[in-house]
């Protein structure tokens, strides 16, 4: 017994030495990262909120909070957002007997197409697009309105509705003044109050001294802005939420199969002699496995097993395609939700894609058309009178449908219709088409430059058919059998 305790410390310090030198980072074992993702909503939680229709302040949160942590829904509400190129034509309206080639009625034009130019609309109306997509609604208030400049401030949606209209349709907004209850600070608060017009901080005064219990002021209708695509000005895509949390889960649960199967087992069997005797003794064994473990440690996704006994492994796996079907479907049920075509984000083919976009394009449109009406709404407060009137037209153009619809446009041009509208649609703007045209043939003399094939656009009005030769250019054969012609002309 004595010279087996010998032995066994020899092996402990033969294994001990054995673990010191084998390194314990295996590299690849790092590749597998946790992508576990922190959740603040369950869901539960957001399908509580979904159907609770009466909670908006909830789904505007909900809605922000899946915007600035997940992937797919802010990539769809960015691709909606932009969808449209927000291209718009300035359409002057010269009341009946009045001519637009007057002189100071085309001023009138020209000046409100140079107010529209300097606004930078595309940038602006993306941007109120965005925030109807998330919050549900765009509210704003009109600070300043004059031939030099417009400014729009943006009012935080949680403190704001719009449950009336006015006589001429458009929407009244209500904006409740406990906004500033946040800013504890009074420095900051009266910085805060001081950029509002002074009638809502007036009423914030009174509230605050009780001479009102309405916290709610009801914006005039000619400074008070809303945007909105639903009447509930629920945020559009909410019900996306729950299929992307749905696919998360689905591709957690496949990382955990996945480690599943990479996930490695050594088993050492302890060999018996011939007689069916034990080689070793049940201390060494021990003394063996813990060896083992120390020398794998570093690799989480190994274990070890030390028996006598025979082991058979069975491993539980699951078709890899299967799993990618799965998720795959899961992926395409996120789109579905949002009423869009995945094709979109990620094409695998053509079929009713087109038909899709045009349908995502109608849907903008509806905001397309409530800002042509605003901006109608401001150029016609600055640039009208009792001989013009404007109203300002968003074209319903995309990115997808820009060359189809400048197509059709250009079909109607050849037609004697507007040659504004392909232009307009193409990304020039009115005021560019003649800067251009002007740079083109007057400076750099294109028009001389550069001949057009012959087309009915390039043939004057009155030539038809082919035209005729000049005298050098026929050929003698011609020349004699017109002179023949004449001779017997003359005789007769």
């Amino acid at each position: 017994m004595e010279v087996f305790e010998r032995d066994l410390s020899a092996f402990k310090r033969f294994q001990s030495g054995i673990s010191s030198v084998v390194p314990t980072d295996w590299g690849d074992a790092g590749r597998y990262l946790d992508l576990e993702r922190t959740r603040n909503y369950s869901l539960k939680e957001v399908e509580e909120i979904l159907n609770n229709v009466s909670s908006l302040q909830s789904a505007q949160q909900l809605s922000r909070h899946f915007f600035l942590k997940d992937g797919f829904y802010k990539k769809i509400i960015i691709y909606y957002a932009t969808l449209l190129t927000y291209s718009g034509l300035l359409i002057p309206n010269p009341t009946f007997g009045k001519r637009l080639s007057t002189p100071h009625i085309a001023k009138r034009y020209y000046s409100a197409l140079n107010y529209l130019d300097r606004l930078n609309l595309e940038e602006i109306m993306t941007g109120m697009s965005l925030k109807v997509l998330v919050e549900g609604a765009y509210y704003g208030i009109i600070q300043t309105l004059d031939k030099n400049n417009l400014v729009i401030f943006d009012l935080p949606a949680a403190y704001c509705r719009s449950r009336f209209k006015d006589f001429n349709g458009n929407d009244l907004v209500e904006f409740s003044v406990t906004y500033f209850d946040q800013f504890t600070d009074k420095t900051e608060q009266k910085e805060i109050l001081d950029s509002f017009p002074k009638f809502i901080a007036n009423h914030y005064k009174k509230f605050k001294k009780g001479k009102t219990g309405n916290a709610w002021i009801q914006l005039p209708a000619e400074v008070g802005i809303c945007f909105y695509l639903t009447e509930d000005c629920r945020p559009l895509f909410l019900n996306v939420i729950p299929a992307t949390i749905q696919y998360d889960d689905a591709v957690d649960t496949e990382r955990e199969r996945e480690l599943e199967e990479i996930r490695k087992i050594i088993v050492q069997q302890i060999p018996h002699l011939a007689d069916g005797s034990l080689l070793f003794e049940p201390d060494e064994a021990l003394e063996m496995h813990k060896g083992s473990v120390n020398m794998m440690k570093g690799n989480k996704n190994i274990s070890v097993l030390t028996t006598y006994a025979n082991v058979d492994a069975i491993v539980s796996r699951t078709s890899a395609d299967t799993v990618s079907s799965s998720l795959e479907k899961m992926c395409q049920n996120i789109y579905a939700e949002a009423g869009t075509s995945a094709q979109i984000f990620s094409p695998t083919g053509t079929q009713a894609l087109s038909t899709s976009i045009l349908n995502d394009i109608s849907v903008m449109m509806i905001l397309g058309n409530k800002y042509a009406r605003f901006f109608s709404f401001a150029i016609n407060s600055l640039f009208s009178n009792s001989n013009i009137y404007f109203k300002y037209k968003i074209l319903p153009v995309s990115l997808y449908n820009r060359s189809d619809y400048i197509t059709d446009t250009f079909k109607l041009a050849q037609s004697g219709y507007s040659f504004l509208v392909p232009c307009v649609a193409a990304g020039i703007g009115q005021n560019e088409l003649t800067s251009l045209k002007e740079l083109e043939n007057d400076v750099l003399e294109l028009d001389e430059i550069l001949k057009p094939l012959s087309s009915s656009y390039t043939q004057p009005s009155g030539e038809v058919g082919a035209p005729e030769k000049k005298l050098e250019e026929k050929s003698e054969k011609t020349i004699q059998n017109e002179d023949s012609l004449d001779r017997q002309g003359g005789s007769e």
